[in-house]
C-alpha cells in the first residue's frame, strides 16, 4: 500500500512538473525527485540497488588516460573548441566536436537522443566534461556525455557556459 501511495505521488508530481508552470531549475530538482523516487520503488520491489557496485567507475583526469594509453575508462577534463562538425544523424544521434586541452586534441561524441544539444557552441568555447574516453592516433574520443537511463554505465555530462548538459 505504502508503494501504491508513493507511486500516486510521483505521478502527481510528474504531471505537475510537466503541466505546472516552474522555472527550469524547479524543473531540473523535481525531475531528480522523481527518478529518485522510481529509484526507490524499483529498490522496494528488487531488494537492490538502482546500478551493481561494479559498474561505478572513478573517473580520472584525461591526460592521465591519454599518457598511459589506457581505453574505455572514465574521465574530466576541459578544453576549447576548435572545430564543430556536423552532427551523425545516423541510427543515435550525435553531436560532434573537437577541443583541444592542456595535452592535445579529444573528439566529443555528445549523444543528443537522450541529453540536450550544445546550442551556439563555436571555436573559442570552453567546455569541460566527464566521460569514457576511447583512445585512438588523434588524441582520443570521449563519449558517454550524457546519463544512462538504464543505469549500466557511468553517467557522464558537459558543462558549457555554466550549463550542465546530461
Amino acid at each position: 500500500m505504502k508503494n501504491i501511495i508513493l507511486l500516486i505521488i510521483v505521478a502527481l508530481g510528474f504531471w505537475w512538473w510537466q503541466h505546472g508552470t516552474v522555472d527550469e531549475q524547479q524543473k531540473s530538482q523535481l525531475q531528480e525527485q522523481i527518478v529518485d523516487s522510481f529509484k526507490s520503488i524499483r529498490n522496494n520491489f528488487t531488494g537492490g540497488a538502482s546500478a551493481p557496485s561494479d559498474q561505478i567507475r572513478v573517473a580520472i583526469p584525461v591526460k592521465q588516460a591519454q599518457d598511459e594509453n589506457l581505453d574505455k575508462v572514465q574521465v574530466y577534463g576541459e578544453g576549447n573548441v576548435i572545430k564543430t562538425l556536423p552532427d551523425d544523424n545516423k541510427g543515435i544521434r550525435h553531436q560532434r566536436f573537437i577541443l583541444k586541452t592542456d595535452n592535445g586534441t579529444l573528439l566529443v561524441v555528445h549523444n543528443i537522443d537522450l541529453a540536450p544539444r550544445l546550442n551556439g557552441l563555436q571555436r573559442g568555447d570552453k567546455v569541460s566534461f566527464t566521460g569514457e574516453y576511447i583512445s585512438n592516433e588523434r588524441g582520443g574520443l570521449i563519449h558517454w556525455t550524457h546519463h544512462d537511463p538504464s543505469h549500466r554505465h557511468a553517467d557522464g555530462w558537459l558543462l558549457y557556459k555554466g550549463k550542465r548538459y546530461q
